[in-house]
């Protein structure tokens, strides 16, 4: 289980007695309490016998969770109860359900979607304790289609992680998932077509793909827990499988796109179309035709056959009795063509649903500013707290007068969509699970229709409350031992040239990398110089180096306030990540590294010298540190290597390793520096009461956050070109000389730290620049309860944001 879902899940839990509606996600429409709580302990499942038939699928699904959520240990002991299924309700709410606790536990529903539903509230109270509260709940969704999209055509899913994903979906009573079954990955060096075609031998991918019977066992598998599963073959665009396969059907000077107007191009589509619909029971079958953009000649030509070739698939999709959904797009492109409004449109990147919606087409929310994950990349991605306490599914657009009314039957739902532009390696599925759940949760309460929580981090609460889900092994990370150590290896070892690997304890494991949060220390001694990257400790995913080289672009300002680009080279100790497509002999600095998935520190070894190197891994970001002190910070979400020591091929580091130690979780920068055998002093604002002249709320970003100790976390002033001020009250006098920031990427171009007694007269101790990360403001000794730091000249749009104040009295460096 992840550390975060633990941590979650061990909330202080309210009791269940009370009024209040139950502690379900998403929360429930109608809650009415009755006097006394049930003992659930060890529940059993029984069926209406005047509903068996319609019921019996259902109720083993319901059977499998709760044997999994009873398992011993799991749940307390009890005398048992009974959860009784039936049918009955409004038929105009095939999925509303109500759920009755009294001296059992009744659950009703329109439909058997409906009871499974109503399970799930059951199942997710049972998780939390075995002893209800006696009541009814009475629910119903707003939205029909409460969807997730996977990228399996750039990153493969194997059948075990598809089948926790639609675990995690029903535990959450979202009912649709997307296979976007192809695509490229950036530079067109990985392309993958996900499903075993008869009809063109060859075509499926070799890495990973899926059979007819797989198809099968997974829709029924989806089926029995309420959910539907939409396949999307992407053509014309996107389509290097294809054009791989048929080059002649390829576009000139477009190696991703099909040529529409190439008669063969639709013959070929519409054979493989006849061969995979057949294989999917849904009643929608999406033909892709996003990002098919063309110029030059042939332009008016290709604009016009695009919107044809639409047509053309949409009514070869229908006369095989499904429904036909694409991207939307095609408005960009020129030509007079109509598309058939039969048509449906994931409405990603243009945004007129109101208009759409006239012209005849049912529309789905799949906005790419709010709906995006992009695992790995540095754009798009969603604000959980910005969707959660400002969006609704119907707002496609951020101008009003194009979006359709909530209640409007061609608005068919919404979607999270999760993508793998730079291709099939990167995150690992247990990191895309970790950031896909906490999307999830958000995305399913606001695609039910309700709002059960004042604000994001009251939601966070409750949501936590609901984990782990059942039978999901996907979140599992690497098994760890007392105190959460995976690696501890106190006894000195060398790398005695550029070749040398030393193979690890999970050398040849299944998984050879830990997930965020970790940290790894160890005392190293270089004790030559090298020509690669110097790779200390790696695996295929990433690679801790001595000596990696890399350019990155900066904004310089000349005196006359005038902004130019400047490349700067960096060298030494470094963070690796794969990225793209792995190249040469398979190893991290060897893939197609793309989107600053690397960060060097620009600080060398020491030569023949022992000292503390230090990384660490969260949420987010990775750190370096030598010998106590923070080296370099990268905004890339590093694994922890953890199969070898080395990297070979001429690549290793030189030198001696000792006491190698890899915990899971994040050491605070004291632990890290005390660990490193510096003095470091005690961190007096830790926890202290914080206020600020302007917070952006509406994000959840409060004053707090910049003293919980918590370097994920963060205090925003929210956009703003304004001095503002943030002011900590230690809770008593104290001396210090040293203020520490941990700076967001919005920073202020000059920022002052200012003490008083009292808070209200104050004294300005230093004056300075921030950068992103952590400034140091040292200064003579002073007193007082209050320090107050005022940031002026932002650097960014956004204002000031900051991870964590420490006041400190350091020792004189």
């Amino acid at each position: 289980m992840h550390p975060l879902l633990r941590l979650l899940a061990c909330a202080t839990l309210p009791s269940l007695a009370l009024a209040a509606a139950p502690d379900i996600v998403p929360a429930v429409r109608s809650w009415t309490p009755a006097a006394g709580t049930l003992d659930a302990g060890h529940a059993t499942v029984e069926i209406d016998p005047a509903h068996a038939a319609a019921l019996s699928a259902t109720a083993a699904v319901i059977r499998e969770d709760l044997a999994a959520l009873q398992a011993p240990g799991k749940a307390a002991a009890g005398k048992g109860t009974v959860l009784f299924l039936t049918l009955g309700g409004d038929a105009a709410r095939p999925e509303g359900y109500t759920v009755e606790v009294a001296d059992r536990i009744t659950i009703r529903g329109a439909t058997p979607a409906g009871v499974f539903l109503g399970s799930r509230s059951v199942l997710q109270l049972l998780r939390q304790s075995p002893e209800l509260p006696k009541g009814t709940i009475s629910d119903w969704p707003d939205y029909k289609g409460r969807m997730l999209m996977l990228d399996v055509g750039r990153k493969a899913y194997p059948m075990s992680a598809l089948k926790d994903f639609i675990r995690l979906m029903a535990w959450y009573k979202m009912n649709e998932l997307h296979l976007h079954l192809s695509d490229e990955a950036f530079g067109g060096t990985y392309a993958a077509f996900r499903v075993e075609s008869k009809t063109f031998p060859g075509l499926a991918a070799k890495d990973l793909h899926y059979t007819a019977a797989d198809i099968r066992e997974l829709q029924d598998f989806a089926k029995a827990r309420g959910i539907v599963i939409t396949p999307e073959i992407d053509m014309p665009g996107h389509a290097r499988c294809f054009t791989n396969y048929w080059p002649e059907i390829t576009l000139k000077g477009y190696p991703d796109y099909m040529d529409v107007t190439n008669p063969k191009t639709i013959e070929v589509m519409k054979k493989l179309l006849d061969e995979m619909i057949p294989l999917f029971d849904a009643p929608d079958f999406h033909i892709g035709t996003d990002e098919y953009r063309v110029s030059g000649p042939r332009k008016d030509e290709l604009h016009e056959g695009f919107r044809q070739f639409i047509n053309t698939m949409n009514a070869h999709v229908r006369s095989r009795g499904k429904n036909c959904r694409i991207w939307s797009g095609f408005e960009h492109m020129g030509g007079t063509t109509q598309i058939d409004p039969t048509v449906i449109i994931d409405m990603w990147e243009t945004d007129d649903a109101k208009g759409q919606i006239a012209k005849g087409h049912p529309i789905i929310n799949s906005n790419h500013g709010r709906t995006y994950l992009v695992p790995g990349a540095h754009y798009y991605g969603i604000s959980r707290a910005g969707i959660y306490q400002g969006w609704e599914p119907w707002m496609v657009s951020g101008d009003m007068a194009k979006n359709p009314a909530k209640d409007d039957p061609k608005l068919l739902g919404g979607k999270l969509h999760v993508w793998f532009d730079q291709g099939p390696t990167g995150w690992t599925l247990t990191e895309v699970g970790e950031d896909t759940l906490t999307g999830m949760h958000v995305f399913s309460e606001k695609l039910w229709g309700t709002k059960g929580s004042p604000d994001y981090k009251a939601f966070t609460e409750r949501a936590g409350k609901t984990l782990p889900v059942p039978a999901v092994t996907l979140l599992d990370r690497i098994a760890a031992g007392k105190n959460g150590v995976l690696l501890d290896l106190p006894r000195e070892v060398s790398l005695k040239n550029e070749s040398s690997v030393i193979p690890l304890p999970l050398a040849k494991a299944e998984r050879g990398d830990l997930e965020s949060p970790w940290t790894l220390t160890m005392e190293v001694r270089r004790t030559a110089d090298t020509k690669g990257r110097g790779v200390i400790i790696s695996s295929d995913l990433a690679e801790i180096c001595a000596n990696y080289t890399r350019q990155e672009e900066i904004t310089v300002t000349d005196p006359n306030g005038q902004k130019s680009k400047k490349k700067l080279a960096f060298q030494g100790i470094s963070t690796l990540r794969a990225a793209g497509t792995l190249e040469g002999n398979g190893t991290p600095g060897k893939s197609r590294v793309a989107h600053d998935t690397a960060k060097s520190s620009n600080k060398m070894l020491p030569l023949n010298e022992w000292v503390t190197l230090t990384v660490v891994g969260e949420t987010g970001r990775n750190t370096m540190w030598l010998n106590g002190e923070k080296i370099g910070e990268s905004g890339n979400q590093l694994v922890c290597p953890l199969r070898q020591l080395g990297g070979g091929a001429g690549e290793s580091f030189v030198g001696s390793i000792r006491k190698l130690r890899v915990i899971n979780r994040v050491l605070t920068p004291k632990e890290i520096g005390r660990a490193a055998g510096l003095d470091i002093p005690d961190n007096q604002a830790a926890k202290a009461k914080v206020t600020a002249t302007a917070s952006d709320t509406a994000h959840a970003f409060t004053p707090d956050l910049a003293t919980d100790e918590d370097p994920k976390s963060r205090w925003s002033s929210g956009p703003t070109q304004a001095p503002q001020s943030l002011a900590i009250d230690l809770g008593r006098s104290a001396t210090f000389n040293t203020v520490a920031i941990d700076w967001e990427s919005a920073t202020p171009g000059e920022y002052h730290v200012e003490v008083s007694a009292d808070g209200e007269k104050w004294k300005d101790v230093f004056t300075g620049k921030a950068e992103p990360g952590r400034t140091t403001a040292r200064f003579a000794n002073a007193s007082g309860r209050h320090v107050r730091i005022v940031m002026s000249k932002p650097t960014t749009p956004w204002g000031y944001s900051i991870h964590e104040v420490e006041v400190l009295h350091a020792k004189k460096p």
